[in-house]
């Protein structure tokens, strides 16, 4: 079921009556029901796979909690010098160890069968072409599950986190299943941790006044940005991505900016749905983005993007594996060649590129997008090398603290990441082909001839793609001093309600719709 869709419409407006009428002891089932509603919708046999995820872990966690509660009380009940204790704790350690690892090798193995298999069968069967053994390959014939990759993310934090004994495990299984198929967060995410999730829904009643108004405000504006800006820019950014033999010089410029302005779009307005309809029911959801293209770096805009995601592959992956023995065995080893200094980054380099290894595969099982997250991780490494020289040149000279300096590493930022996206959309080789000719052929004359008529874009929605561009800027700028919703709210409820209809005109009205009033799938729904 598409956020953008009459059918969801529909739903949604049938759970708030529901959610506002029940009791409050009820409102869990509620939303316990209604989620499962939303995921039926795509088909049955698809639960098969969250209810897997959900049983086993919900289990696990329990016997982990269990096992680690009794072995302090046997530790306290029996007369143990330090190294017992030590014998007896590694000893349980290592049962522990067992349950979590089988945890994640059965859902993360669900994960890798049904997203990976295809991917990994084409690539033997490109090797046994280059050897000359070419034959029938058979692929799978599975679909994705719904929300599978951000589900079993989530899900696994849980179970890490308990091993870890962050918190304790929960004990309803009626909470921890609302946790995973919760059906905002199921389309694409955030990435919601357990011990947060649960605060949130600990005590559900009616929501206030001001917690539904912010919601739906939230919601229309993700629609506006979806519906407005998204879908106008989509079909053109695909005329330009698709043919580089003739949209080539300034037009790859260009392509990068649409490109990565729909995908912000998308993304970011899903988000604002997403979160907007957990706030009509009292949940706040994390934030997952923070303003990214005001960062001036690089690394500072992947803190600010996809937020819940960089922070779960930091969390459970960067920091365990730059602490590993395997890395520090390897920074031994260097060291005795390279000396300490340099031993000293093999953690972080190998921790980094496999991060962005799995970013990339992450995104897709394609070899495009395991480019393009190791690109992107080289290009942050790199950085991260030139930052002593970045930090003596701002010392040295004073322009670097101006408004105009400051804006300027905003846009080579932005550039920075728009050009790297282009390795989703083309070879390798063409991207460094097309980049070239913007210097040696920019045919910047193009761009006034009349051919942006062919990516679709007349001048109305020229008009109203900087109109949305601005308003999305202007939001942006408002968030730093408190956002527009706490603004509106205090002023008179004209003007509030009054910019809202707006808002909802704007949307109606200039809305890109497809075949049959049927807006486009969000582009992070894949995953």
């Amino acid at each position: 079921m598409l956020l953008v869709s009459y059918e969801f419409a529909l739903f949604f407006a049938v759970l708030v009556l529901c959610y506002f009428l029940v009791p409050d002891t009820w409102k869990r089932c509620i939303l316990i029901g209604f989620s499962l509603l939303f995921y039926l919708y795509g088909g049955a046999v698809y639960l098969l796979y969250p209810v897997i995820t959900a049983v086993t872990t919900f289990f696990l966690g329990k016997k982990i909690g269990k096992m680690t509660d009794e072995a302090k009380l046997y530790v306290k009940s029996q007369q143990m010098d330090r190294k017992q204790k030590n014998d007896y704790n590694k000893t349980v350690k290592r049962k522990l160890r067992r349950l979590l690892v089988c945890g994640l090798i059965l859902n993360f193995g669900i994960l890798a069968v049904l997203k990976y298999v295809n991917f990994i069968l084409s690539n033997v069967a490109a090797i046994f072409a280059l050897l000359g053994m070419e034959g029938e390959m058979e692929y799978a014939a599975w679909v994705l599950p719904l929300g599978i990759s951000y589900y079993t993310f989530q899900s696994m934090g849980y179970l890490i986190d308990v091993y870890n004994r962050k918190y304790e495990p929960e004990h309803k299984f009626s909470d921890f299943f609302l946790f995973l198929l919760f059906f905002p967060q199921l389309i694409a995410g955030p990435i919601s941790r357990f011990d947060g999730f649960k605060k949130e829904i600990s005590s559900l009643s009616r929501p206030r006044g001001k917690q539904v108004v912010f919601g739906l405000e939230r919601m229309l504006w993700g629609y506006f940005k979806k519906l407005v800006i998204a879908d106008r820019l989509g079909p053109a950014a695909s005329v330009i991505t698709g043919a580089p033999e003739t949209y080539g010089g300034v037009w790859f410029l260009v392509g990068m900016v649409l490109c990565t302005v729909q995908l912000y779009a998308d993304f970011s307005g899903g988000m604002d749905i997403v979160i907007g309809a957990a706030e009509v029911f009292g949940i706040r959801l994390p934030e997952n983005f923070d303003r990214p293209f005001s960062s001036k770096s690089l690394a500072e805009l992947w803190r600010r993007w996809h937020m819940t995601l960089m922070q779960w592959f930091r969390e459970y992956i960067f920091f365990p594996v730059s602490a590993s023995r395997f890395c520090k065995s390897l920074s031994d080893r260097f060291k005795a060649w390279f000396g300490k200094k340099a031993a000293s980054k093999v953690p972080v380099y190998v921790a980094t590129l496999l991060v962005w290894f799995v970013t990339g595969i992450w995104h897709g099982a394609a070899w495009n997008f395991i480019i393009w997250g190791m690109a992107n991780g080289v290009v942050l490494l790199v950085s991260q090398e030139l930052s002593g020289i970045y930090k003596v040149f701002h010392r040295k000279y004073s322009f670097t603290e101006s408004l105009w300096y400051q804006g300027f590493q905003k846009v080579r930022t932005f550039f920075l990441f728009a050009f790297l996206q282009m390795f989703l959309y083309y070879p390798v080789g063409t991207v460094f082909s097309l980049a070239k000719d913007v210097i040696a052929a920019p045919n910047v004359q193009s761009l006034f001839d009349g051919s942006f008529t062919g990516l679709g874009l007349a001048g109305m929605d020229l008009f109203v793609l900087f109109l949305g561009v601005c308003l999305m800027w202007l939001s942006g700028r408002m968030a730093e001093r408190g956002g527009v919703r706490e603004s509106l709210w205090k002023k008179p409820a004209a003007v509030q309600y009054g910019a809202v209809f707006l808002l909802f005109l704007l949307v109606l009205v200039t809305g890109v719709y497809g075949h049959g009033y049927d807006a486009s799938q969000f582009i992070y729904n894949q995953f």
